[in-house]
């Protein structure tokens, strides 16, 4: 079989060999392409007598780290336009695909070595046994609460079953991942061997395993003596959220922390089959709420968008290192005196650090800016022309609204149109991303433009002038560059 994103080799034990490797990829991630060639894959296994059992590999440093950029901005655009029905269909394909593997007679064993994250693990869950690498970058998780999204493909259901509720439900609704040592504690993974002998030993594990019936979770089970949670019990959402610390503000705000519960709840006394298709009914549903597009918006697309402009030539002109540039304190208001460029960089948070680089219209300063900004290794990008910050005025505004008891983001969205018009934001998409990574605004917002296009101009109007809220502050003036 040939095959652009996986490539296979059948040994004379009858063990097929799968190793994931997209080509111009520094990672695997489920594209509709990577769907294409997972379900050739399976065509294959079910009709060629000679494979008894596959191994799942990567031909990469990592296993599979989630979904393409292209496709899960296709899923928000269409969640838009598209009937629930369309949405099942478009959506739960990966699930489907993913259930086929799992009820294959022919044991599918995952060999993980690096990270296998979001529909990567969901893929190692959906398998029928997990054998990882003793290497150190080995980590496996559903980050998908991060944001605003739930595993659609299964993980809602396979892994509080593999695992237990209360881990299950960490998991899900912490979207932390864990490492090889705590995933084989908790019965996530099978075995952990030498990274050298990962293949020999998960080949050695597929042999071992029973053919020729279907298989469904073998080894599986829900700790319903779980005291705490019993989530078959009415009151379960309220006993997981105080289990794990989850306040009511977070619950109002986020929609993707109930939906995950709804899908462990609803799906405790179903079938793996309905409580497969609750899930995807579930995530439908969450995708078509405006906090899961503002969020992947900002914290998936457009992020990813901003990091683009950190591509610098491979030929740097030597100029670029005789720039000045400064390093903008939280209080400045801009580029210093003597600075033709300036980097300000946000707190680091919950969703990794901001940076906004000031340039004066120099190419080279341009250029000197973004190393600088490079080596602090950012999570976002604003890359603002001029000499004015438009980051740290948000954040001033954030400060102001709060002291004045009215919510940030209404102060926040006002001061972003004000330097909006007054042309000092190029990319509105950007500075909503960067806003929220930033911590200026709350995710579930999108960030200011995206708040302000929802709520209207004239109700943050109403609210800031309610509240006694000025125009805002003077920023201060900027110190020498030295």
């Amino acid at each position: 079989m040939t095959d652009q994103n996986i490539k296979t080799a059948l040994g004379e034990d009858g063990v097929l060999l799968a190793r994931i490797d997209m080509p111009g990829r520094s990672m695997n991630v489920f594209s509709l392409e990577m769907m294409d060639s997972l379900e050739r894959l399976l065509d294959r296994v079910e009709s060629d007598e000679r494979i008894v059992a596959v191994v799942l590999a990567s031909g990469k440093d990592s296993f599979l780290v989630g979904a393409d950029l292209s496709m899960i901005r296709m899923f928000t655009e269409r969640a838009r336009t598209d009937t629930h029905d369309q949405l099942v269909d478009l959506c739960g394909r990966l699930g489907r695909l993913f259930r086929r593997l799992e009820r294959s007679a022919k044991p599918f064993v995952a060999a993980v070595d690096g990270l296998a994250l979001g529909g990567g693990l969901e893929l190692c869950l959906a398998s029928h046994a997990r054998v990882l690498s003793d290497r150190k970058r080995v980590a496996l998780g559903l980050p998908e609460i991060k944001l605003g999204l739930l595993p659609g493909a299964g993980g809602t259901q396979r892994l509080p079953r593999l695992i237990g509720v209360r881990r299950g439900l960490d998991m899900l609704l912490r979207g932390e991942p864990v490492r090889a040592d705590a995933a084989l504690a908790c019965g996530l993974a099978d075995e952990i061997v030498p990274a050298d002998q990962l293949i020999d030993r998960a080949r050695a594990k597929a042999l071992s395993m029973d053919g020729g019936k279907p298989r469904h979770l073998t080894g599986a089970f829900y700790d319903t003596d779980d005291e705490e949670i019993r989530p078959g019990d009415a009151g379960a959402h309220e006993r997981i959220a105080r289990a794990l610390a989850l306040d009511d503000a977070l619950l109002e705000r986020y929609p993707a922390y109930r939906a995950i519960m709804d899908c462990v709840i609803q799906g405790w006394a179903m079938p793996i089959d309905l409580a497969l298709d609750n899930e995807m009914d579930v995530f439908v549903r969450l995708i078509q709420d405006p906090v899961a597009g503002n969020m992947v918006r900002a914290l998936f697309l457009d992020r990813q968008r901003s990091l683009k402009s950190l591509d610098i030539p491979l030929e740097v002109p030597p100029e670029a290192g005789g720039v000045p540039v400064g390093t903008c304190g939280p209080d400045e208001a801009g580029l210093a005196a003597g600075c033709a460029a300036g980097v300000w960089a946000a707190p680091r948070g919950p969703y990794g650090q901001a940076v906004e680089i000031l340039w004066d219209g120099d190419p080279q300063a341009r250029v000197a800016a973004l190393i600088a900004a490079r080596s602090l290794r950012p999570d976002a990008v604003l890359v603002t022309p001029g000499r004015d910050l438009v980051l740290a005025a948000l954040a001033r505004a954030a400060q102001a609204a709060q002291a004045r008891g009215l919510p940030p983001e209404y102060g926040v969205a006002l001061r972003a149109q004000e330097a909006a018009e007054a042309g000092r934001v190029t990319d509105e998409a950007l500075l909503d991303s960067a806003a929220v990574v930033a911590g200026i605004m709350p995710a579930w917002t999108g960030g200011p433009f995206a708040f302000l296009q929802r709520v209207g101009r004239a109700e943050c109007e109403r609210r800031a002038e309610a509240a006694g809220l000025s125009a805002g502050d003077r920023p201060r003036a900027a110190a020498d560059c030295p």
